[in-house]
């Protein structure tokens, strides 16, 4: 009994010591390394954050002018220099404890070289110890960011989701004005410094919901977050289709906050078409605004557009002639507006011109891209250009009219138009087809018998003056076809006449806009 009682005592005479320097000199390893560590992550007096890392200057094609989401990038460049950090404390930690062993017991010639075997022992012990300490911590740190990681991938998808899902329940699209094309990924112009277009700006590498530009700008990286910011803080967007040499087109204001009408006039040379939208736009804003509600320009383009053609209208009765475009496509920009009527949901709607001359060209017309994407389409006819109604008129009107009328019979430019639309894909099974009967002023006295507000009436008119054969073909070819005659000249008050407010109002009721 005696001689284990002096094996216990020995025993705790060689272990305890050596544990407790180890406990002692793990809790000096452990507090070195968090303290610096900590200071790796910018907390404390001696704060030494890593400095995030600046987007490129120069980037490859995959690259956005934007600095990276915190969890895809600097999160795991600050988590290595916080821990290198670490390290390096305790590497000083250790190599000053075993400086002073080998100094106080090897090197001093009073020294004891048996305690200084024991505080070695307590060393590499307590080495261990924090060994132990950290490797459970640093598992458990990385099994918690790697679920953050993971979490975070998962609210990526979920918020991309809720983006598309809440665009599409309130049926919004986005189509550029310029070249026609509907757009599904647009570009952001930053509202910082105005000049920087970012590409891919869904939740993802460069931000969750808000992406930073490399100016420091942030600004919402989802579609539904911008309905919510102030304008100052909206980015600009952009149309990425955009031909060789040319700059990106710039979408209209408010694309993207609410659906969109696309309204595509298309008709014979000197048909009328650009008179009709001119009027068109008149009624349009007389009709909402006098209802309560509020029509504005969706851009300054769209604007000095609309207004140019009342001034030259009011003037000489009849607007400038529209000429094939140069740039962005063979037709221009549409006139876009914004019209929010006083009960109902507002639209932006965007009307679609072109060169009269376009509809005999099927290569030019496959580049009218919003054909692709229209549900309504508007078929100007000019009731002059129909042989027997011209034959009806008086030598001196005829000679009057000739250089006013279209040449080019009604059926020409439609079935040309229609071909090339099949060719494109476009299911004219779903489109509704609005026929424009033009000039209905300077064809009066030939509609004396005719209900002129009656779109069955106008039709059998139609077929009365030899138009049978293309009334058929628009009656198989469309799943809906209305007829409207219109005078498109402004009254004396500069208003709209009333036949293109009912053609208006009909036309953008179907699309689901009532005035």
């Amino acid at each position: 009994m005696i001689l284990m009682m002096l094996v216990v005592a020995l025993a705790l005479v060689v272990i305890v010591p050596p544990l407790v320097a180890a406990m002692t000199f793990a809790q000096k390893v452990l507090r070195g390394y968090v303290v610096s560590l900590a200071a790796g992550y910018g907390m404390g007096k001696a704060a030494n954050a890593l400095e995030a890392k600046r987007p490129p200057a120069k980037r490859s094609p995959k690259e956005e002018p934007a600095w990276d989401f915190y969890l895809r990038g600097q999160a795991w460049r600050d988590i290595v220099h916080a821990h290198r950090a670490g390290a390096a404390a305790a590497r000083g930690v250790i190599a000053k404890r075993a400086k002073e062993i080998g100094k106080k017991h090897f090197e001093d010639p009073l020294g004891n070289n048996w305690l200084g075997a024991f505080h070695y022992l307590g060393l590499a012990l307590g080495l261990l110890l924090a060994l132990a300490a950290l490797v459970s911590a640093g598992v458990g740190t990385g099994l918690f960011l790697f679920v953050l990681l993971g979490c975070s991938y998962l609210a990526l998808y979920l918020l991309r989701l809720v983006d598309v899902v809440m665009l599409r329940f309130r049926g919004i699209t986005m189509t550029c004005r310029v070249c026609g094309h509907r757009v599904t990924e647009v570009l952001y112009g930053c509202p910082g410094c105005k000049t920087t277009l970012h590409g891919d700006v869904r939740p993802g590498r460069y931000g969750m919901t808000r992406r930073r530009c490399q100016c420091g700008k942030p600004f919402p990286s989802m579609m539904v977050l911008m309905w919510f910011v102030k304008q100052d803080d909206k980015p600009t967007l952009w149309c990425p289709r955009y031909r060789d040499g040319e700059e990106p087109h710039q979408l209209t204001g408010h694309t993207g906050e609410m659906a969109e009408i696309v309204l595509p006039v298309f008709g014979a040379p000197s048909a009328g078409k650009t008179q009709l939208i001119t009027v068109l736009i008149i009624a349009m804003e007389a009709m909402t605004t006098r209802s309560g509600g509020d029509f504005t320009y969706a851009d300054d383009q769209s604007r000095k557009w609309a207004e140019d053609g009342k001034r030259k209208l009011v003037a000489t009765s009849r607007p400038d002639k529209t000429k094939i475009a140069t740039k962005g496509g063979v037709a221009p920009p549409a006139c876009s507006v914004l019209v929010a009527p006083r009960r109902g949901t507002r639209k932006l709607v965007h009307v679609f011109d072109a060169a009269g001359e376009i509809f005999s060209n099927a290569k030019q017309i496959q580049e009218l891209q919003y054909f692709r994407i229209a549900r309504t389409f508007v078929f100007v006819v000019d009731p002059m250009s129909i042989k027997s109604v011209w034959d009806g008129f008086e030598l001196a009107e005829r000679q009057a009219f000739e250089d006013r009328r279209a040449q080019q019979e009604p059926h020409v430019t439609f079935s040309e138009t229609v071909s090339t639309m099949t060719a494109m894909g476009v299911d004219l099974a779903k489109i509704h087809l609005v026929v424009a009967v033009s000039k209905a002023d300077l064809v009066k006295p030939m509609l004396a018998d005719v209900d002129t507000g009656d779109s069955l009436a106008i039709k059998e008119w139609l077929e009365d003056v030899g138009q049978g054969n293309i009334v058929r073909r628009m009656e198989t070819t469309f799943k809906e076809v209305t007829y409207f005659l219109t005078a498109a000249l402004p009254d004396e008050h500069n208003d709209a006449h009333p036949s293109v407010e009912t053609f208006a109002g009909l036309t953008l009721a179907d699309e689901g806009l009532r005035l």
